[in-house]
């Protein structure tokens, strides 16, 4: 039987979790060291496929990673200047830049006032586009469109 694969976006604590179950359900690996291990090696192996990798250097359980084939991910919107950054950020509706430096400790720039608000804004931007890819009928608002968010909601939702 196929061994379980993390899905794109999945978190590695809730992919070793589902994997787990699934391998203990098909009476795969008996023992329970033995399916974490297993687990482990999936995810792991699923990086080398991974086309953005995203998580933090202190809890690594909430790594994951995308498999999409698009080139637009959250590390195309790194710049080596502030006015990159703030640029692409009015695009989005996101105020401000935060800064984040690389593994070669160079200092990058991304749009918004922290990595969180930019990733969560990229998470629903990224599930509406799956969804539309899947046949969903939805479209992409443009802004000022019908039904697009107000300047005052964008505001709200970011916590201002």
């Amino acid at each position: 039987m196929p061994l379980p694969t993390p899905n794109d976006g999945e978190k590695r604590s809730k992919f070793i979790e589902r994997c787990m179950l699934d391998l203990s359900e098909k009476r795969e690996f008996p023992d329970a060291k033995q399916r974490t291990a297993v687990c482990y090696s999936q995810f792991k192996k699923a990086e080398s496929k991974a086309s953005i990798i995203v998580g933090n250097s202190w809890d690594d359980s909430e790594m994951y990673y995308y498999f999409s084939e698009s080139s637009e991910g959250p590390m195309s919107h790194y710049f080596k200047t502030k006015e990159e950054a703030l640029s692409d950020g009015s695009k989005m509706g996101l105020d401000g830049y935060h800064v984040y430096k690389n593994e070669a400790g160079d200092k990058l720039y991304m749009a918004g006032p922290d990595y969180k608000t930019f990733s969560s804004l990229w998470e629903n931007i990224r599930k509406k586009k799956q969804r539309i890819k899947s046949g969903s009928g939805e479209k992409m608002r443009k802004k000022g469109d019908k039904g697009a968010p107000t300047p005052e909601q964008i505001k709200k939702a970011k916590g201002e």
